[in-house]
């Protein structure tokens, strides 16, 4: 779900925005605890939570991650995201 004309900046971004905010986590939510395996489990516990919410994320356009679209593409969308890369390259 992002444009393709922009795919190096969105790349960046991410990139940059992960190491970024593995530091902020560390420094904020991980240094305070004393404990030495108590961190481990934080953030064990916070992968989990966002994992299980995976499945319930669902996008009418697009679907999820059991079920289809809700609204089906037509003959001209299908056609225009074909021909869209093809226009960014001229």
């Amino acid at each position: 779900f992002m444009n393709k004309q922009q795919l190096a900046v969105v790349s960046a971004l991410v990139g940059a925005g992960g190491n970024l905010g593995a530091v902020i986590a560390g420094f904020c939510f991980y240094k305070p605890i004393d404990h030495p395996l108590t961190p481990f489990k934080v953030h064990a516990a916070y992968v989990m939570f966002w994992a299980l919410l995976s499945p319930l994320y669902y996008w009418p356009e697009h679907g999820g991650m059991f079920i289809g679209p809700k609204v089906a593409k037509t003959e001209e969308a299908k056609s225009a995201e074909i021909e869209q890369p093809a226009e960014a390259s001229a």
